[in-house]
């Protein structure tokens, strides 16, 4: 399955760097009690009662360190030739899934179904990263995703890692079992350290897990002996997209929600089923189908224009060869325009301040004058 969209939990850049700390450190403290654990294990403190564990536990130490590692490349080399696609969703967002139940071999039923998600904010401008091969099954997306959109999916497989060895480790070792027959190099001169070791890095990593989950952007997993695989396409916002979207809503605002609200009703009023070739169809007609493409169209027609402005001022050369802004553009380039967007923005903040404090001092002064008067 492939998706688009900013998950679950839609949070702000702050909550995203607090995150990205925060799992730092939760994976930092997991490392060092791993290496507790591999230190005390070769002074004959703790032994586990299968080998493999250990073998395990380095496993997990390589990966971490390997993505740890990775993190430290991503912020103090960031690739800036990595390119994105201006795009914009409209009102709503057209989401086709594919439901067939096959029973001995044979097709029972075949239901595609298209929803229309209503988009309470009424457009949204965003990036969305650009594959080096669209024409890709969805089973192999997964592996057109940058090296970090795989994290996610590798803490989980540890924090799953942990707990299998630690409930191992915890029915192996019973308090009340006689452990005379073993000697010290067998057992270890403390037995329950291993067990209770283990149980703290597992709270740590699925602290981890979660923090991961929070920050994730392009994220997926693959997994091919069960046919499994998930992949979400991020739609990144910047300082730039909203620029660009507000002004698109400043000028155009109430024409776009009255057509949205519109288009939610004939959604609702135009959805049908069908059925061609044994395969039933949920969808709208034809007519509110033309309808939001026409949607979509406007829209990118607007960011267009938008998008054109922006470009020409932060880009002259754009203005002297006199041609059309491409939407994909490199992070280099999105930097740039961020730092135009603030710029902007912080501007028309000041002029905002500036004319609410004209527009008191002139109420002041006509409260003044009519005072004086009545005297």
């Amino acid at each position: 399955k492939t998706s688009i969209g900013r998950g679950c939990c839609k949070v702000s850049k702050k909550q995203k760097k607090i995150s990205k700390l925060a799992s730092f450190c939760f994976v930092l403290t997991e490392i060092l009690v791993l290496v507790a654990v591999l230190i005390l294990n070769g002074n004959d403190v703790v032994n586990p009662p299968i080998p493999a564990i250990i073998i395990i536990i380095i496993i997990i130490l390589s990966i971490h360190v390997l993505m740890q590692l990775w993190e430290l490349k991503v912020f103090l080399k960031p690739d800036s030739g990595e390119k994105f696609s201006l795009t914009v969703q409209g009102s709503h967002e057209r989401k086709k899934s594919r439901h067939r139940r096959t029973m001995y071999g044979v097709t029972v039923s075949d239901e595609v179904r298209v929803d229309y998600d209503r988009n309470y904010e009424g457009i949204l401008v965003y990036f969305r990263k650009v594959t080096s091969s669209s024409n890709s099954g969805p089973y192999c997306q997964p592996f057109l995703l940058p090296f970090r959109g795989w994290f996610t999916f590798f803490h989980v497989l540890i924090a799953l890692t942990l707990m299998i060895c630690t409930i191992i480790i915890y029915i192996n070792y019973d308090d009340y079992k006689d452990y005379t027959y073993l000697s010290v190099s067998e057992l270890g001169t403390h037995p329950l350290v291993l067990p209770l070791l283990l149980f703290v890095t597992l709270v740590l990593q699925t602290t981890a897990v979660v923090s991961s989950y929070y920050q994730a952007e392009d994220y997926g997993f693959c997994l091919p002996l069960f046919c499994i695989g998930y992949t979400r396409w991020f739609k990144h916002t910047t300082a730039y997209t909203d620029m660009i979207q507000q002004n698109i809503q400043a000028k155009h605002g109430q024409r776009l929600q009255q057509e949205g609200e519109q288009l939610e009703l004939a959604i609702r009023r135009n959805t049908q089923k069908t059925q061609v070739n044994d395969v039933t169809y949920h969808d709208v007609g034809p007519q509110t189908a033309k309808r939001y493409e026409d949607q979509i169209v406007l829209l990118h027609i607007l960011l267009a224009q938008e998008h054109d402005q922006a470009c020409k001022e932060v880009f002259p050369e754009h203005s002297i060869q006199n041609k059309g802004v491409s939407f994909i553009l490199t992070a280099e380039e999105i930097e740039a325009l961020n730092i135009h967007a603030e710029q902007a923005m912080e501007t028309a903040a000041v002029k905002t301040d500036d004319t609410v404090t004209a527009i008191d001092t002139t109420e002041l002064v006509a409260n003044s004058t009519l005072s004086t008067v009545t005297v």
